[in-house]
């Protein structure tokens, strides 16, 4: 006979027994789902990384949650999360068609949502390096660029993320009928024959088409998107204001000009109606430091007086190139958060005189003086 002893310890170990933690699932290694196999690993790493796809949500297998349910076990808060990201992923794509492409009316569009920004893409595939990059990743390409360039921006003028209130709305056509169609109802702007438009302000939003006569490759088109996107986070940034109709081209213009410089090495876009008529027009090949270098030493350069007074689109070729210089030497002079604080002074309406003294301790005619001796110690005589 067993003593009671014996039993208790008996008991006690039939009940470890008993309550010992089953083993975890091989397949899913107990997470409840498994990676989709529909969208394979390279793809499936781009999907992760942003809110909502097009593509992702068209497939048949996941319906857009990246993962399907795993069968060899049972896990009812993955499965009702699982469940959660199906419904989202089908909301948003029923939105997007009906919103947009139903609209249009064309070919199927592809559709991309981040953190900052909501892309419509039909972009054709295009070379890149050796590679040639179909239309799909080349949207999550560009949707990565315009988030960097949106970090870029707050990182040169130290503002908080809050100071970008607006969420980007960026639509790339590949087609000229569908910009022309769509443009105008997002923008309020007529499409007419140019090849994007824009509004800005509290509310940014860009459409346009990839005229290949305008830009024939990757690294084209690129800079269009920088210089655009631009032009939006400037009106923007708190206080939300467009300067570019308001004798402010110089800056709305010039800093768009500096980003393009800064990230490709080129300035090749222009928003003047007359200029973008000419597909591929262009000054000096786009690189403006010798050009500008040159106006100074001829004494041919226009005044900061005459150039602060104008509108975006009162810029001609040599404009552009100069209020290029303007904002590379105040930026790279100076800084970028002292340009931020000069930005939102005349945001106020504060008279580009009396902000220049406040920031800078120049005025229109001293500011002439300290941009030429600038150029000519850092600009260079000819192309290296």
């Amino acid at each position: 006979m067993r003593s009671p002893l014996s039993l208790l310890l008996l008991a006690t170990l039939v009940q470890a027994q008993d309550t010992k933690p089953p083993l975890p699932c091989q397949p899913c290694t107990s997470h409840g789902e498994l990676p989709c196999k529909a969208h394979g690993k390279g793809v499936l790493e781009l999907e992760k990384v942003v809110r909502f796809c097009s593509v992702a949500a068209d497939c048949k297998t996941c319906q857009g949650a990246l993962a399907t349910d795993c069968k060899s076990c049972r896990n009812q808060p993955a499965e009702t999360a699982l469940a959660e990201r199906v419904k989202l992923a089908q909301q948003l794509l029923t939105q997007r068609r009906k919103d947009i492409d139903a609209v249009i009316d064309n070919k199927p569009l592809l559709h991309l949502t981040t953190e900052h920004l909501d892309l419509v893409f039909s972009i054709r595939p295009l070379t890149i390096g050796r590679d040639k990059i179909e239309t799909h990743p080349l949207m999550h390409l560009y949707g990565q660029r315009i988030e960097a360039l949106r970090t870029l921006f707050l990182q040169t003028f130290d503002v908080p993320d809050g100071d970008l209130p607006g969420r980007l709305r960026i639509h790339m056509f590949r087609d000229e009928q569908d910009h022309a169609f769509f443009g105008p109802r997002v923008t309020g702007m007529g499409g007419g024959s140019s090849t994007g438009t824009k509004l800005m302000g509290a509310e940014c939003v860009y459409s346009m088409w990839h005229d290949p006569r305008g830009m024939p490759d990757d690294e084209a088109l690129h800079r269009t998107i920088i210089h655009n996107t631009s032009h939006l986070l400037l009106s923007n940034m708190t206080p939300a204001v467009w300067l570019g109709n308001r004798k402010h081209g110089w800056i709305d213009e010039g800093l768009a000009h500096w980003f393009e410089d800064k990230l490709t090495g080129k300035c090749t876009n222009f928003c003047y109606e007359e200029i973008a008529l000419t597909p591929g027009a262009g000054f000096k090949g786009g690189r403006w430091r010798v050009p500008v270098r040159k106006l100074v030493d001829d004494g041919k350069a226009r005044s900061f007086a005459e150039l602060s007074a104008l509108n975006t689109d009162q810029l001609d070729f040599q404009d552009h190139a100069m209020v290029f210089a303007c904002v590379d030497f105040l930026i790279t002079a100076h800084g970028g958060p002292k340009f931020r604080d000069l930005v939102r002074l005349i945001k106020r309406d504060k008279p580009t005189r009396d902000a220049l003294q406040e920031v800078y301790g120049l005025n229109p005619l001293t500011f002439d003086t300290r941009l030429h001796e600038w150029v000519k110690a850092t600009y260079p005589l000819q192309e290296r």
